[in-house]
């Protein structure tokens, strides 16, 4: 009976073992992380809709992001190939022509932004490092904006009624950050960034035929104020992010 209790021994031995884990000799993971930071939209999607003279109260402050992907890494340097999901806080306002509030604007933009990020070891030992990277992507972002008019409104645009402006635009993301990579488990990290994007989105064009405070507009038609600039949205800014990563 030994020699049959024997091997099952051995194996669940060697089973029980925890895995030596180096962090310098893992090469691929899956990965996700989320961030915080300052947005610089404010009221850009929809300043200058109608008119002059028209002050907005709020304004989008924050971005946020959730990602997910892969990483391929090496002792000196690692490929994140990576997906993110870009929400600004939700923009919320109040039209006003300094004497009474015309209307309310509601603004809801996401983007969606695949990524490549190399980073590069700058420190490190068998179960933590620190980085450098650089992030470059091509974004796509929607942006649908609720306009309801009050009596007020309704008296100083005459002909336009409560109306939903939806719009899209794409633009390149480009990014730097410092990281910090240490082990919480024997196959899993988690990940501390502090870093900088720069994203700003400029070709906007109406996605569905609407009538505006300036008039008609058909799908396809570039998002103007109604000064004739093109209207632009800003995501630039500083972030943190945590995240983790799990090595297979």
């Amino acid at each position: 009976m030994f020699r049959f209790l024997l091997p099952l021994l051995i194996l669940f031995s060697s089973s029980a073992q925890a895995r030596v884990f180096d962090i310098n000799k893992e090469t691929f993971a899956a990965y996700f992380a989320v961030s915080g930071g300052g947005s610089q939209i404010g009221t850009s999607a929809v300043d200058g809709e109608s008119g002059s003279g028209i002050s907005f109260s709020g304004g989008s402050k924050y971005n946020y992001t959730g990602e997910f992907g892969f990483l391929y890494s090496r002792r000196f340097a690692s490929l994140r190939f990576g997906f993110e999901i870009l929400k600004p806080s939700a923009l919320e306002s109040t039209a006003s022509n300094g004497t009474s509030d015309l209307y309310s604007a509601k603004s809801d933009i996401l983007g969606y932004v695949p990524k490549l990020t190399l980073e590069v070891n700058v420190h490190g030992t068998n179960d933590n490092r620190s980085f450098i990277s650089l992030t470059a992507g091509s974004a796509s972002v929607t942006m649908k904006n609720d306009y309801v008019l009050t009596a007020a409104g309704q008296a100083a645009y005459a002909g336009v009624a409560d109306h939903s402006v939806e719009a899209k635009g794409s633009g390149t993301l480009l990014g730097a950050s410092l990281g910090y990579e240490g082990i919480m488990t024997d196959t899993t990290t988690v990940v501390v960034e502090f870093g900088y994007r720069q994203l700003k989105i400029d070709n906007l064009k109406y996605s569905k035929d609407v009538t505006t405070f300036s008039g008609a507009k058909t799908s396809g038609d570039s998002v103007l104020t109604s000064s004739g600039n093109q209207r632009d949205l800003d995501f630039s800014g500083g972030f943190i992010s945590i995240g983790f990563r799990f090595y297979m």
